[in-house]
């Protein structure tokens, strides 16, 4: 008898249970309710488990649920109205076009893809004339432009209708500052300058090309870069590089990479010129880096007297891929030591020569992007390759 009744208010206390008590609704409703579509009867079911939550939970469970549909909204209305910087959506004027100039280094796999990336998939519905290929390494044999597409399919007529004019130009000295050397068969005045390790997609480098031919004497870049004096001391006079993750934190960038950037072919012969200083070259070919930020010095310091002001770099974002992340030079110890070592000291050089510091001024992200978002949130924008959020290095000094 004891265990008949010690059963007994066993089973009447787990009845009162809120589990059990929400499974019997849930079965009353049903039965109740045979009609009823198998939407309403999973809302029934949501309704009592969201009740058995703890009020703590639920107000947890409430704000994410609201932000993410916050952030989906803004997606959609984003989709819908944003603009680019000439009010179009990505349009290119029929018999405009410009040249790739592909800086390589002894990794011919990434080269061809580079090749066959720019001059065929890409090719002239994209904009791209002409492709250059700066090879700087000596001692070996320069491979033949047609070597880049042995296959059927990439020697189809289609193909061959649309591919860009191909060329290796063979470097005299294992350098750097190569690449920017003047391009004697060059046809246009736009330069897109990348590295064999970098594809932007069509898409993103035709939305480049537009905004070149909007602000010509501009740099008009995928990778946004900021060099500012230390955190520990606003009125120093050295200089620390920061990438993404800064330039996204301050909303501030003054110059961009020519890992993948375009620039008038104008400034090719101004580097290579004698008004510019033989140190800088000197130094990039001392320490293997740094041509990227002298191209950016040249280009500050060029506008400033001939315009009055520098005529700002434009960040462009895009879809970009670098198939380099692991392996190239940007990876190597000490790389963003030897980064703002350098700003500092090709600073130091342009004041010698009784100029004012290049870099001199840092310019608003969302003012100077080529992709203005909607409705133009700061955190709206982001880098081209995801990985740029990752680059740590630099961020608390």
């Amino acid at each position: 008898a004891n265990k008949s009744n010690m059963d007994t208010k066993r089973r009447r206390s787990n009845e009162k249970t809120p589990e059990n008590k929400t499974q019997k609704q849930n079965m009353s409703y049903e039965k109740a309710s045979p009609n009823r579509s198998p939407a309403n009867l999973l809302y029934v079911r949501l309704q009592n488990q969201w009740s058995l939550l703890s009020k703590s939970t639920r107000l947890v469970l409430s704000i994410i649920c609201i932000t993410i549909a916050i952030q989906v909204t803004i997606r959609f209305y984003d989709l819908a109205f944003y603009q680019l910087g000439d009010g179009t959506r990505n349009q290119l004027k029929t018999g405009e076009y410009f040249a790739v100039a592909i800086n390589t280094y002894k990794r011919p796999d990434r080269l061809r893809n580079a090749v066959q990336h720019y001059a065929d998939t890409c090719g002239k519905k994209a904009g791209v004339g002409q492709v250059f290929i700066i090879w700087a390494e000596q001692g070996v044999t320069v491979p033949a432009a047609t070597s880049f597409f042995d296959s059927n399919f990439r020697n189809s007529e289609a193909a061959l209708e649309n591919r860009a004019y191909v060329k290796v130009l063979q470097k005299a000295k294992d350098s750097l500052n190569s690449r920017f050397e003047p391009i004697e068969e060059l046809k246009h005045d736009a330069v897109f300058m990348v590295d064999d390790d970098i594809r932007v997609d069509c898409s993103s480098l035709t939305n480049g090309f537009n905004a070149w031919r909007k602000h010509p004497f501009s740099m008009v870049g995928y990778y946004p870069r900021l060099a500012s004096p230390p955190l520990s001391d606003a009125t120093s006079s050295s200089l620390i590089y920061h990438t993404w993750p800064i330039v996204y934190i301050r909303h501030k960038f003054n110059f961009v990479l020519t890992k993948a950037s375009f620039l008038h072919a104008d400034y090719l012969a101004l580097y290579s010129g004698d008004e510019f200083p033989q140190e800088v070259r000197d130094h990039v070919d001392k320490h293997k880096n740094c041509e990227d930020i002298a191209m950016s010095m040249l280009v500050a310091n060029y506008t400033r007297y001939t315009n009055g002001k520098p005529i700002y770099p434009i960040y462009v974002e895009g879809n970009v891929e670098d198939t380099g992340l692991f392996g190239g030079i940007s990876t190597g110890s000490g790389h963003m030591v030897t980064r703002s070592d350098c700003l500092t000291t090709l600073t130091e050089i342009f004041e010698k020569k009784g100029w004012k510091p290049p870099l001199a001024y840092e310019i608003p992200l969302r003012d100077y992007s080529w992709v203005h978002h909607a409705p133009g949130f700061k955190w709206q924008y982001k880098p081209s390759n995801f990985f740029e959020w990752i680059s740590f290095a630099n961020i608390l000094t």
